[in-house]
C-alpha cells in the first residue's frame, strides 16, 4: 500500500507526522510519499539522525501549507502548491492507494470533494472515523451540521461498505 503523507497538516508537524509516517512504514510495511516542504522534512530526519531516506520513503515537495486560520472552503484553491493540495491530486492521478492529513478537516473535505470526487450518486462526503475500543465505523461524525434523510441513507451504505469490505465486519 502506498500512502501520501500531508507532512505540514496537524499541531507539532512537520515532526510529529514525518517521525509518525516512518513508524508506521517500518511497521506495516507500507510505502509512504511524504508531502510538504522538502527542506523542512530533511530537517526532521536529519535531526533524528537519518542522513538518507529509508527504502519505501519519499519525498513530494510542496511549497505552502494549508494552516487551520485559511478559510476552508477556498484554501485548496488559493494555495495550489499546498501540501494538502498536490496530495490530494496525487491521490487522484493514481499515485498513492490513500491520504491523510491531521490538518484542517474543512479543507480536507472540500479539497477531496472538489479534486478526486465523490463516488458516484453519493451527494455529501462524510467523516468516518473507526471507534477503537468497539471497531465500529462512526459516519458524518459532525461533519454536516443539517443531515437530510437521503443523507442518512448514503452514509449508512458508505459505512455498511466500509465495515465489511475494508474492515471485514459484515454488519
Amino acid at each position: 500500500m502506498r500512502i501520501i503523507v500531508d507532512a505540514m497538516g496537524g499541531d507539532n508537524a512537520p515532526g510529529s507526522t514525518v517521525r509518525g509516517a516512518l513508524a508506521a512504514a517500518r511497521e506495516y510495511k507500507a510505502e509512504i510519499v511524504l508531502v510538504g516542504k522538502g527542506e523542512e522534512l530533511l530537517k526532521v530526519l536529519a535531526e533524528d539522525g537519518i542522513g538518507e531516506l529509508p527504502g519505501g520513503v519519499e519525498i513530494a515537495h510542496a511549497g505552502q501549507v494549508v494552516t487551520m486560520e485559511d478559510n476552508p472552503a477556498t484554501a485548496f484553491k488559493e494555495k495550489k502548491d499546498s501540501s494538502l493540495t498536490i496530495g490530494l491530486t496525487m491521490l487522484r492521478e493514481g499515485k498513492g492507494d490513500a491520504f491523510v492529513t491531521a490538518g484542517s478537516t474543512g479543507a480536507l473535505l472540500s479539497a477531496a470533494t472538489l479534486i478526486t470526487k465523490r463516488i458516484k450518486g453519493i451527494r455529501r462526503a462524510a467523516l468516518a472515523p473507526v471507534l477503537p475500543a468497539s471497531g465500529a465505523v462512526l459516519i458524518d461524525c459532525g461533519a454536516t451540521a443539517e443531515c437530510t434523510p437521503e443523507y442518512l441513507l448514503q452514509y449508512a451504505f458508505m459505512g455498511s461498505y466500509y465495515a465489511g469490505h475494508v474492515l471485514g465486519k459484515p454488519e
